[in-house]
């Protein structure tokens, strides 16, 4: 106790029966303890004595919703009350602001300036979030902010604000990077921020409706990890080309809406993976926009690993359809594909034929409205994958009166010589028992090792499991 006492800088003899301890600690110390604590639970502890009446305004860390204040002015008052406490040695190192408001009783113009007093020096996390009533979503007025030097910084997350032209930045600790909404003043501006990031690792761009970016250049020596989510159809305004120069790139996240004039792919890592959750929108003719998804899915013929929705998968085959040129990913081991249940004995081969040395398939089978009923025949040209390479199969999938699913297992089970694992997940399984006996005897016929039925809970989310970015689905 003594030891600890001494580390500590107490004295066992300032310590008597009964003495606040805790309040002997050194300042630093406490300031330390507190930013565990939400800045509110902070605030609370000034009314425990006099000493710490303000000892929660040297706190390292401050987290505040403008929601939890009358006004933005008295949210304001309160940020530069704080900020007025900061400086050697109780720089601020993580600020998290989320402004809460609607459009006719909010002023969103009074946070630039007061952000604009936050010190960056000893910056390491710095997140704005805005939110609005989404009615007016053209005419709201967001706080432009304007970031320099900032030394210390890891984690950058910016929603819905606008960023001013940059004088001189550099950001040399940077690893993580979210952009989402946020309107850029140009493409150099765009380019600027991430170029100044030299150990950036996880980079998220949501682009704005607003935003005066046309050519976006993500070129990284670190990026390990880059997510792209388009705008929405409504809002669709122009076109945006798209440039990718990542050595280190192992997971690209392409999600809602492909309006690009151009996607190039010039350096990634050997070992890549690609998610595509993208509803193509058709602005000119069909067979430019044609060639324009044939370039884009070109840019994948290096990928190993991929995930696909539905809504991407069938636009995508269509088009290679219409142009009798079916794409080819020749690297790919490992698939992960959603489908519809009543398309799928057609589209599925054509969708092997594409992945000659797959090793792993993961296939959700949904029901999709739009699409009409076709034959439930399986093509009898087998792709090579069946043949050569394919080990492992996963399908979830409900259970219909056609027993398309069955059919689908079957078809691996005697066609896919070098099938290892079969799984069939199966919401509302209601197998009748022989029919179950009938396919653990076919996976020994045909010298399976695992083979499994295993009923499953329905779920509304279409995406496998393992889906890294959160999203909302329309």
């Amino acid at each position: 106790m003594e030891k600890f006492q001494k580390r500590l800088g107490v004295s066992s003899s300032s310590v008597r029966e009964g003495e606040d301890r805790i309040s002997l600690l050194p300042e630093q110390l406490l300031c330390h303890i507190l930013g565990f604590l939400t800045t509110e639970e902070a605030v609370w502890t000034s009314v425990l004595s006099s000493p710490w009446s303000h000892l929660w305004k040297s706190v390292p860390r401050l987290e505040l919703d403008s929601s939890s204040f009358a006004s933005d002015r008295v949210c304001v008052d309160f940020i530069d009350e704080f900020l007025a406490f900061q400086g050697k040695p109780y720089y601020l190192r993580e600020f998290k602001l989320t402004i809460d408001h609607d459009v006719f009783h909010s002023d969103v113009s009074l946070y630039e300036p007061c952000l604009g007093r936050v010190d960056m020096r000893k910056m390491e996390r710095y997140q704005v979030e805005n939110r609005f009533e989404q009615l007016s979503v053209d005419n709201i007025a967001t706080p432009p902010l304007t970031l320099s030097a900032c030394e210390a910084l890891v984690c950058l997350k910016l929603h819905f604000v606008r960023l001013n032209e940059f004088v001189s930045l550099s950001l040399p600790c940077l690893k993580t990077m979210y952009l989402e909404d946020v309107v850029m003043p140009s493409d150099a501006a765009a380019e600027a921020l991430i170029s100044s990031s030299p150990v950036l690792e996880v980079l998220k761009i949501s682009v704005s409706v607003d935003d005066a970016v046309v050519a976006l250049r993500v070129c990284s020596k670190s990026l390990k990890s880059f997510a792209l989510k388009g705008v929405e159809r409504f809002y669709v305004r122009g076109r945006y080309s798209v440039l990718i120069d990542a050595p280190k790139l192992e997971h690209l996240s392409l999600m809602d809406y492909y309006h690009f004039k151009s996607f190039k792919i010039i350096s990634a890592a050997d070992s890549f993976k690609v998610e595509i959750d993208v509803e193509f929108v058709l602005m000119r003719g069909y067979l430019s926009e044609t060639k324009m998804i044939y370039n884009l899915v070109k840019s994948f013929s290096g990928v190993e690993d991929m995930t696909i929705s539905w809504t991407s998968l069938k636009f995508i085959y269509s088009s290679f359809h219409q142009m009798k040129r079916p794409p080819k990913f020749h690297d790919l081991t490992v698939l992960r594909a959603t489908m519809c249940l009543y398309a799928s004995p057609k589209l599925l081969p054509v969708v092997l034929e594409s992945c000659p040395n797959l090793k792993h398939l993961t296939l959700e089978l949904v029901i999709d409205d739009s699409t009409d009923p076709v034959s439930i025949r399986i093509s009898t040209v087998l792709p090579s994958c069946l043949v050569s390479s394919l080990e492992s199969v996963e399908i979830e999938s409900p259970v219909t009166e056609k027993a398309i699913e069955l059919k689908l297992a079957r078809y691996f089970m005697k066609n896919s010589t070098t099938l290892k694992k079969l799984v069939l997940r199966l919401n509302d399984c209601t197998l009748e028992p022989c029919v179950l006996e009938q396919l653990v005897e076919k996976s020994r016929r045909y010298g399976l090792s695992q083979f499994e039925v295993i009923p499953v809970v329905p779920t509304p989310n279409p995406w496998p499991e393992g889906y890294v970015y959160e999203k909302s689905r329309r």
